[in-house]
């Protein structure tokens, strides 16, 4: 099974603002992988994503981001429990990424 500890929509993308940062409930790589799956399917280019099974953290970035709700909709369909979720306006107040 492939390492789902981080995952780019985008390798190598830089999130910028705004960004949607959600703290997901994920145990496993099928819990990132669910993510994962309607994520890419709801997210795409030039927009772009991370998941950090690790972090518990999602961040999904872009010019012409999906409305925050629609997002925030997908991910608690997945069945994962969503800790906190907020919009992030200000670049310098996301979390750093590793690749």
């Amino acid at each position: 099974m492939a390492d789902l500890t981080n995952i780019f929509s985008a390798p190598g993308a830089t999130p910028t603002a705004p960004a949607y940062q959600y703290n997901v409930k994920m145990t496993c790589t099928g819990c990132s992988g669910a993510v994962n799956r309607v994520l890419g399917k709801n997210v795409t280019a030039p927009n772009a994503y991370h998941i950090s099974l690790p972090k518990q953290l999602v961040l999904v970035w872009g010019p012409d981001l999906p409305p925050f709700e629609t997002i925030t909709e997908k991910i608690a369909k997945t069945g994962k429990v969503i800790n906190s979720k907020e919009v992030v306006e200000d670049a310098t107040a996301l979390p750093s990424i590793e690749a």
